[in-house]
């Protein structure tokens, strides 16, 4: 992945994060970055190395819908 891919996909994300929302939220996705900061990607079960960001997406969607995912 070149420069500016990376750059590309960090633009995207500052610009979903800034918005509409409220200054709370930030403050608790700030905290809960400290985690996604110490993840170790060799830590992954095998299944999540493969799925795609759409199925990420969606399995995230669903789990938190139904309860299973707790954050």
């Amino acid at each position: 992945m070149n420069q500016d891919q990376i750059d590309e996909i960090l633009d995207h994300i500052n610009s979903k994060y800034a918005e509409n929302v409220p200054s709370l939220v930030k403050m608790l996705i700030r905290k809960k970055i400290g985690a996604l900061k110490s993840f170790e990607a060799d830590s992954m079960p095998e299944s999540l190395r493969k799925c795609t960001v759409e199925e990420l997406i969606g399995i995230t969607k669903d789990g938190l819908n139904s309860g299973k995912l707790k954050i």
